[in-house]
């Protein structure tokens, strides 16, 4: 395997699934805007009111980016925390797992930012009893013990759930086993933070599918406690619309009333997938190391690849990509192959020259490549010479194109006393001065001419 096949073997259409714990590349606002223009608008009431909270659904059919969208949120919604919550597993552990959760995305900061305001705020454990009366007391402990040096390290294990033993367990009743415990201690961080946070619970279907319509209702009566009782937060909860009537029809008016309208997650259009395209190649262009043009922006993908990806998906994004992903395969069989063959060709003549030109004394020679094709630099004690071989073996134009106009680039940032083509034609200028050119099996008369301006 050639080294232009290691450097460009994958494909950066690959990751056609987002993943929570896996930052997305780049996020398409565009048919997201509503959506999140629905996220800003809670959050504007949540924010003003602090007391408040909202539960927003996120609804969309398979592969329309409902995991997607929680990059989206965290990348276009700065005024406020965005934890990602992967549905529980166990309907009877609900408030323990949002709160684990939040001190996973929040880390150990969290935990001192919370314990830095309840002790700048009220100065003493007994001063806070009345806001967080029966287990917030215990909370509040906590959170102060944490500031407490003799005791800061068991209060972070208690905290964190992490390394519990016998020493943790006689602090208190624990969090990790202690449903109650943990809401209490969420409803304190809700209260102690500088910004609401939203719980992004994903796949809220889940619980339905492997448990029943019991367990998601556990799930709903939990979710409505939280909003009855803690503040400061919106809750997103991403499903799938074929089953969200389904699951709402189970909870009972109460948890119903308390639903916001959901949001639909919205199709690709033509654009949206032109945008797409344009994004996720930026770095593969890189790798093949081309600087292209707007018209050819989404190479190797044409207008007609890009046409066909939505008639195929009607506009599904997932679906959309892995048709982006497979034609993308298919084009990239030949053109590494046709890049493999010029590489050998531009070593092979390049190892001639070097060798044609030898190390006069005081004389460097280094071979650098751009854009496919060859730069031999020349290098004396007051002069630079540059030696360009064009890309060869029959690649596409557009390999050709690139290389003329990042070659360009680089000849207005550098300083060369003379540059030499090894080439049919003379493609460009230097500064209106025209470069000197052989023809490319001309190794004898280049070397010749090098030796002459060496020596004058």
């Amino acid at each position: 395997m050639t080294q232009v096949t290691n450097l460009i073997i994958e494909n950066p259409f690959h990751n056609f699934t987002a993943r929570a714990d896996v930052p997305e590349i780049f996020n398409l606002l565009r048919p997201n805007k509503d959506a999140i223009n629905r996220i800003s608008h809670a959050l504007e009431t949540v924010r003003k009111q602090k007391r408040e909270s909202m539960i927003v659904p996120v609804i969309a059919e398979a592969g329309y980016g409902k995991t997607h969208f929680y990059w989206v949120v965290r990348e276009q919604v700065t005024n406020a925390y965005v934890v990602y919550v992967p549905v529980p597993t166990n309907p009877n552990r609900i408030y323990s797992h949002f709160y684990f959760e939040t001190v996973k995305a929040g880390g150990s900061a969290l935990l001192e930012y919370v314990a830095d305001f309840l002790v700048q705020k009220y100065k003493k454990v007994e001063n806070a009893a009345f806001e967080f009366p029966g287990l917030g007391n215990v909370v509040i402990e906590g959170f102060f013990a944490l500031k407490d040096p003799k005791q800061s390290k068991l209060a972070l294990k208690w905290f964190t759930g992490f390394d519990i033993d016998e020493e943790t367990k006689s602090f208190h009743r624990t969090i990790m086993d202690d449903e109650e415990l943990a809401f209490a201690a969420l409803k304190v961080i809700l209260k102690s933070v500088d910004k609401p946070l939203i719980f992004f619970v994903d796949e809220l279907e889940s619980l339905f599918i492997s448990l029943g319509p019991e367990a998601e209702l556990q799930l709903l009566e939990s979710i409505k406690k939280m909003h009855n009782e803690a503040s400061n937060f919106v809750l997103c909860l991403a499903c799938l619309a074929t089953l969200w009537d389904k699951i709402l029809d189970l909870s009972s008016t109460a948890v119903q009333s308390r639903i916001e309208p959901p949001i639909l997650l919205k199709r690709f259009t033509k654009n949206d997938i032109q945008d797409y395209c344009v994004h996720m190649l930026k770095d593969f262009h890189q790798k093949f190391d081309l600087s292209l043009s707007e018209e050819n922006s989404t190479w190797p993908l044409g207008k007609s690849d890009i046409e066909s990806a939505y008639a195929y998906s009607h506009g599904n994004p997932r679906e959309a990509i892995k048709w982006l992903a497979g034609v993308t395969e298919e084009k990239k069989a030949p053109i590494l192959k046709e890049l493999g063959k010029n590489q050998k060709f531009l070593s092979n003549h390049g190892k001639k020259i070097k060798s044609a030109l030898g190390k006069p004394k005081g004389v460097t020679i280094g071979v650098l490549q751009r854009n496919n094709g060859l730069q031999i630099s020349v290098s004396e004690k007051d002069n630079r010479y540059l030696i360009i071989i064009p890309p060869q073996i029959d690649l596409e134009p557009i390999f050709e194109n690139s290389f003329i106009e990042g070659l360009k680039e680089d000849l207005a940032k550098e300083n060369y006393s003379e540059v030499i083509l090894l080439g049919e034609e003379t493609p460009f200028k230097k500064n209106e001065m025209e470069v000197t050119s052989f023809s490319k099996d001309d190794i004898k008369g280049l070397t010749e001419y090098v030796e002459k301006i060496s020596k004058n």
